[in-house]
């Protein structure tokens, strides 16, 4: 039996660690007097490091009470998040934390064309069908104002980065905690189009180690920049873990080249590869003498458990809970195969990730 879905579920609240937070916010907000919003701020964790960011930059906290701002649609949280701010800035007045809808609040600043200097944060993360249909409703209508085409198989994650963006100013900065989807899933396809033309600059950031350990979800680090410079692009930088952000600078995004964005809706794993293999690619695909494999054959779901945290097991897990023979080995994710070959190797370093590899089930004859 399928479990009801949790209040947290349906909120699609994931916090994020504080160690993302500040280093997200610290590269996000570039002066004393950035505009900052964080518009699903849950108990005020980006909150808290862009105010501590600004006093670090000279803004006094005076200051700060016209510069912070965050939406939270629980008014429980949002009473946390301005708790925690007001541990810095104790005369903060509560306007600055709204309570509501984000895309409500995020058409009405439209439409008085308030804009933002730096928005950090990370978006829910909600299915189709547990989105409100008042909020899908605005949510979808701010998507296609910006040139895309939701549907059924849109999650609330992709409205929340599209709406925030629209809400940068010329110059403006986010970042965001996004699901690793946005890299090859077809329904971000657009979505990577859009941002591949709203942003001059963009910084993947990925982890070997989950970062949200309990809920099995891969995540990117998104930093995109919208002033125009020589310097325009797309990065991608691996770290292994969460611990590898403290000691990373943000002046070592310098140290990694940047390449050409290809504005298509192409899947964001081919910047992955070193230049000289995006170049030798992107030849191969315009070659004549070439057919491409999509002509010729598909590749399709293989199996859909329809709980994949219940029937998709670690390693780890199958040990502890004694399930070995009733389990089988599974390669969950495409981002697990590296190569034309899957190897023992391969699978040995995958199970060393901790990642589900195995799925149950009573009869594998």
């Amino acid at each position: 039996m399928k479990p009801i879905a949790t209040y947290r579920k349906l909120r699609g609240g994931y916090y994020t660690p504080k160690p993302i937070a500040d280093f997200l916010v610290r590269w996000a907000i570039q002066t004393p007097t950035a505009r900052v919003l964080e518009p699903s701020c849950g108990d005020g964790v980006f909150l808290q490091a862009a105010a501590e960011t600004l006093l670090e930059k000279g803004a006094t906290t005076t200051e700060i009470s016209g510069l912070i701002y965050g939406v939270e649609c629980d008014p429980q949280e949002a009473a946390k998040a301005l708790a925690h701010l007001h541990t810095i800035c104790s005369h903060l007045p509560t306007t600055q934390v709204h309570v509501g809808d984000f895309f409500a609040y995020c058409h009405t600043n439209l439409t008085n064309r308030y804009y933002f200097d730096a928005i950090v944060g990370n978006p829910p993360f909600v299915r189709y069908q547990n989105f409100p249909e008042e909020q899908r409703r605005i949510a979808f209508y701010l998507m296609q104002r910006a040139g895309l085409h939701p549907n059924r198989l849109t999650n609330c994650w992709v409205p929340f980065l599209v709406s925030a963006t629209l809400l940068l100013n010329e110059t403006g900065r986010l970042a965001m905690v996004i699901p690793a989807e946005l890299l090859q899933v077809n329904y971000a396809a657009e979505l990577r189009y859009f941002l591949s033309q709203y942003y001059a600059s963009i910084t993947l950031i990925t982890f070997k180690k989950l970062v949200f350990g309990d809920i099995q979800q891969e995540v990117v680090l998104l930093l995109g920049e919208r002033a125009r410079s020589e310097h325009s692009g797309i990065r991608t930088i691996e770290l292994d873990g969460i611990s590898d952000l403290a000691s990373y600078e943000h002046a070592a995004f310098l140290d990694s080249d940047l390449k050409e964005m290809d504005h298509s809706t192409e899947k964001w794993t081919m910047y992955f590869l070193e230049a000289e293999d995006l170049q030798l690619l992107r030849m191969l695909r315009t070659h004549t003498g070439l057919t491409k494999a999509s002509y010729v054959i598909d590749v399709d779901v293989g199996i859909v458990p329809g709980l994949n945290e219940f029937f998709v097991l670690s390693e780890q897990q199958v040990e502890q809970l004694g399930l070995r023979p009733y389990t089988r080995r599974i390669v969950g994710r495409s981002a697990h195969l590296q190569g034309v070959l899957f190897s023992e190797t391969d699978w040995v370093s995958t199970v060393e990730k901790q990642v589900p590899i195995r799925i149950l089930g009573n009869n594998w004859s």
